[in-house]
C-alpha cells in the first residue's frame, strides 16, 4: 500500500492538449477540417462520452435506434438509397468498399484511376484483388492528375469486360470533378454487373449548392465514400458511405462494414457527422454560397497583389481538360509558382510562420480550401502574407522554373508482379539500391508525397525515370516523403 504521506506529483502537461488549446485558434486555416459553425454541438464532450455498452439507444453496426434514424436522413439528404456512417474517414471507407468487392468475387478485377488514394491500393493488396490502371492524364503546371474520361473508362471495359468495378477519385485534390454522369451511363450500358465507385472524399458538400459539380449519387454512381470532415462540415475522421441498391449488394456492404468498423466508435464523431449533414440539408446553399463568394474574393485579391501567379481556373476556363473534367469545386484555389524562385513547400512553410495554413503544397503549387470557419480577416491577412513571402522571389526576365515531368507517364496498366506478392517477396529477395539505380527495376516498396497520398512508386511496377525525378524534386523543395527511407537515398527493389 502506498504511503499516504507521500505527495503525488501533478500529471505532466500534454503537448497535444496544449497545442489544441493554445495554438490552433491563432491560425487562418485554409485546410481541413471545414467545420460548420451552425451545426448542433455536443455540450459536454467529456461528460457525455459513452460506449456500445449503453445500447439503450441502438448500435452502429446493427443500424438500429438513433443510428438507423441518422442513416436514413443522410441517405435522403445525399440522394442515396442507403448510407452508413464511418469514424475511419474515407481511407477506412475505401477498405470497406473494396472488401465488399472481394466478398462478392474473390477474383474480382477492378479498373482503377491512377489518381487513387493509397488506401485504395493498400486495400487491393490486402484483399488480393486484381486490378488494371486506367490512363493517367496529367497537368504538370499544377501537379494534378486528371480524372479518367468516359471514353477511357469505356475503352478499359472493352479490354476487360469481366471487370466488376470502375473506381476513381472525384473531385480530385485540386477540385477537378469527373464526368460521372457520362461514365456511369457508359459503364452501365457496356456491362451488366460493373459498378461505378467514386472516392468522393472531397465532395461531401457538392449535393448542397447548385453551382457546384453534380454529386456522385446524383450523377448515377453506384457507391461512393465521403470524408465529412473535409468540406462537409464535420469533425476529423468522420465519413459517409452512400450507395444505390440496383447493382450493390447491401448485405455484402454490411458484412464488410462489420468486419472493419471499430466496436468502440466515438459517438461524438458520429454526432458531428449527423449534425453536419442536417445543417447542410437546411443551410448548405447559404453556407456554401458564402464560401464560394469568399473564394472568389481571395482569387481576385491574389490576382491584383501577385500578377505572376498562375491560376488553375484559367486553364479550366480555356477548356483544356474538357474531355476529363465535368466541373470544378468553387471553394478551392490552386495557384502555380513557376514564375517564382521559391518552391510551393517553402512558401507554405513561410506562410505557417505568419499563422496561415494551406491545404497542400507542391513543388510549384499551393492549394487552399475555403473552410466554413475562416474569420472575416482571413482573405486580407492571407494575401498580405503570401505577398510578403514571395516578395523578391520573382524570376528574372520573365523566366519560369522548369516543372517536373509527369511521374505517372511510364507506369503500365498492369504490374509486373501483383503488389501483394511483391511486398511478400521484399524481405526474401528484395535489396536496397541507390535511387537512380532503381530505374527500370521492379519496386518492392511504395513511395509517395504526402499530401496528397497518391503512390508515385508502387510495389510490383517498374520504377520510371520521371517518377524518380519528381520525387527528388519534391524532397529537395521541402515535401514530405512517405517511404521506408524518407531521404530517398535508397529504394528497395526485387
Amino acid at each position: 500500500m502506498a504511503d499516504p504521506a507521500v505527495k503525488l506529483a501533478a500529471p505532466t502537461s500534454s503537448p497535444i492538449v496544449g497545442v489544441l488549446n493554445r495554438d490552433v485558434g491563432r491560425y487562418h486555416r485554409w485546410s481541413t477540417p471545414s467545420i460548420l459553425p451552425e451545426q448542433e454541438r455536443v455540450e459536454d464532450f467529456y461528460g457525455s462520452d459513452v460506449s456500445i455498452s449503453a445500447g439503450f439507444f441502438g448500435t452502429l453496426v446493427d443500424h438500429s435506434g438513433i443510428f438507423a434514424e441518422a442513416e436514413r436522413f443522410a441517405a435522403g439528404a445525399q440522394g442515396a438509397d442507403r448510407t452508413m456512417f464511418s469514424v475511419h474517414g474515407s481511407s477506412g471507407s475505401n477498405w470497406i468498399v473494396l472488401r465488399m468487392l472481394a466478398l462478392e468475387r474473390s477474383d474480382a478485377l477492378v479498373l482503377v484511376a491512377r489518381n487513387c488514394h493509397h488506401s485504395v491500393i493498400n486495400a487491393i493488396k490486402a484483399f488480393g484483388l486484381d486490378f488494371r490502371f486506367l490512363p493517367a492524364p496529367y497537368e504538370p503546371r499544377f501537379e494534378a492528375v486528371l480524372p479518367p474520361s468516359p471514353d477511357e473508362v469505356l475503352d478499359g471495359l472493352r479490354r476487360y469486360p469481366e471487370a466488376l468495378a470502375v473506381l476513381y477519385t472525384s473531385p480530385t485534390y485540386e477540385g477537378f470533378a469527373a464526368r460521372t454522369r457520362e461514365i456511369a451511363r457508359a459503364v452501365h450500358g457496356a456491362s451488366p454487373q460493373a459498378m461505378v465507385i467514386v472516392d468522393e472524399a472531397w465532395g461531401g458538400h457538392l449535393h448542397f449548392h447548385p453551382d457546384l459539380p453534380e454529386s456522385a449519387m446524383a450523377a448515377g454512381a453506384d457507391i461512393c465514400v465521403q470524408s465529412t470532415h473535409k468540406l462537409a462540415g464535420g469533425l476529423q475522421q468522420t465519413g459517409l458511405i452512400h450507395w444505390h441498391t440496383d447493382r450493390v449488394d447491401s448485405e455484402l456492404v454490411e458484412e464488410a462494414y462489420r468486419e472493419y468498423v471499430t466496436t468502440s466508435p466515438s459517438y461524438h464523431l458520429l454526432a458531428s457527422a449527423d449534425a453536419a449533414v442536417r445543417t447542410l440539408a437546411a443551410l448548405g446553399e447559404r453556407a456554401l454560397g458564402a464560401a464560394i463568394a469568399r473564394t472568389r474574393e481571395l482569387k481576385s485579391k491574389l490576382r491584383a497583389a501577385l500578377p505572376e501567379l498562375d491560376f488553375l481556373e484559367d486553364a479550366l476556363a480555356a477548356g483544356l481538360y474538357a474531355g476529363h473534367v465535368g466541373g470544378d469545386d468553387l471553394v478551392k484555389t490552386t495557384v502555380g509558382l513557376s514564375r517564382y524562385t521559391l518552391t510551393g513547400h517553402e512558401a507554405a512553410a513561410r506562410l505557417a510562420e505568419r499563422h496561415v495554413v494551406i491545404e497542400k503544397a507542391g513543388v510549384h503549387t499551393l492549394t487552399l480550401i475555403t473552410t466554413f470557419q475562416l474569420g472575416p480577416s482571413a482573405v486580407d491577412d492571407t494575401v498580405t502574407a503570401l505577398r510578403d513571402v514571395l516578395a523578391g522571389h520573382v524570376c528574372a526576365d520573365g523566366r519560369r522554373q522548369s516543372v517536373p515531368a509527369d511521374p505517372f507517364a511510364a507506369i503500365d496498366d498492369r504490374p509486373v508482379m501483383h503488389p501483394y506478392a511483391a511486398r511478400r517477396y521484399a524481405k526474401a529477395i528484395g535489396h536496397e539500391v541507390a535511387l537512380h539505380e532503381a530505374v527500370g527495376k521492379v519496386a518492392a516498396e511504395e513511395v509517395e508525397v504526402y499530401p496528397p497520398g497518391i503512390p508515385v512508386i508502387l510495389e510490383g511496377f517498374r520504377v520510371s525515370r520521371d517518377a524518380v525525378d519528381y520525387l527528388r524534386a519534391a524532397r529537395d523543395s521541402g515535401g514530405a516523403i512517405v517511404a521506408r527511407d524518407t531521404t530517398l537515398r535508397t529504394l528497395r527493389v526485387l
